[in-house]
C-alpha cells in the first residue's frame, strides 16, 4: 500500500514540476516576445554580470535561435559560449570550445570569427596541463591562432593572439627540450640528438632552443668521439745469448 501511494505522490509530483516548468516557459516567452532584440540581449547582460549564468543564458539562447543571421543574434550566440567559458570547469570549457567553433564554422565572414578563433584557442589552452603532458590542447589552441592571424591580422585581437601563439609554440619548444635531456641522461644519444635537431628547426627563436645550445655540444661530441685505441701488446725480446 506504501509503495502505490508513494508511486502516485511521485507521479503528481513530477506532473507539477513539468507544469510550472511549461508555466515558466510560457511566462518567459510571453516577455521577450514583447521586447526588442536589443534588449532581449540587455537583459541576458544584466545576468551575466550577476555571474547568474543559466538566466543570462536563457536571454541569450531564445536571441541567438530566434535571429540567427541577425547581427544581434549572432552576438548573443558568441555570449552563449562566453558564459560557459567563464565557468572555468572542465565540462563548461568544453561546451564552450565546441560553440566557439561551431560559430567559426558556421560564418566564416563574419568579422567576429577572428573572436570566436581566439576563444577557441583559449579554451584549448585552458585545458593543457604543461609541456610535460599531453601536448594535443597545445596543438589545438596553435591551429587556431593560426587560421586567425592568416584570416584576420588586422584585427583588435591579434596583439592577443600572438602573445598567446609565442607562449604555446616555447611550450611545444620546452617539451622536446626535456625529452633530449632524458634521452642524455640515459645516454641514448642518437635521439637526443633527434630530438634537439626537431626543437631548433621548428622552433629556432624559443628560449628552449637557446638553452639547447651547451647540450648540442655534448651530444656532440658523444656521438663523434674517437673510440679509445686499444694498446698493442710488446713485441718479444730475444734473449742475449753468445
Amino acid at each position: 500500500m506504501r509503495r502505490r501511494v508513494g508511486a502516485a505522490l511521485a507521479v503528481v509530483l513530477l506532473t507539477a514540476a513539468g507544469c510550472a516548468t511549461k508555466k515558466t516557459d510560457t511566462h518567459f516567452l510571453d516577455e521577450v516576445g514583447t521586447l526588442p532584440k536589443a534588449e532581449i540581449l540587455a537583459r541576458g547582460d544584466a545576468f551575466a554580470a550577476k555571474k547568474r549564468w543559466d538566466d543570462a543564458r536563457k536571454y541569450y539562447s531564445f536571441l541567438a535561435d530566434s535571429f540567427p543571421n541577425d547581427p544581434l543574434g549572432r552576438k548573443a550566440a558568441l555570449k552563449v559560449a562566453d558564459s560557459f567559458f567563464a565557468q572555468r570547469d572542465t565540462e563548461s570549457l568544453t561546451e564552450a570550445q565546441l560553440r566557439y567553433k561551431d560559430f567559426a564554422n558556421r560564418f566564416p565572414s563574419d568579422p567576429n570569427r577572428a573572436y570566436a578563433l581566439l576563444m577557441l584557442a583559449r579554451c584549448s589552452f585552458a585545458q593543457s596541463k604543461g609541456p610535460q603532458r599531453d601536448l594535443k590542447p597545445i596543438h589545438e589552441a596553435v591551429d587556431s591562432l593560426k587560421q586567425m592571424l592568416d584570416a584576420f591580422p588586422k584585427s583588435p585581437n591579434a596583439a592577443e593572439a600572438r602573445q598567446m601563439l609565442a607562449t604555446c609554440t616555447e611550450e611545444l619548444a620546452q617539451h622536446e627540450l626535456s625529452v633530449a635531456q632524458y634521452y642524455v641522461t640515459v645516454k641514448a644519444w642518437l635521439g637526443a640528438e633527434q630530438r634537439l635537431d626537431y626543437l631548433l628547426a621548428n622552433y629556432p627563436g624559443t628560449n628552449a632552443a637557446k638553452a639547447a645550445g651547451p647540450l648540442v655540444e655534448e651530444v656532440h661530441e658523444r656521438l663523434h668521439e674517437k673510440p679509445a685505441q686499444t694498446a698493442q701488446p710488446a713485441g718479444k725480446v730475444r734473449p742475449s745469448g753468445g
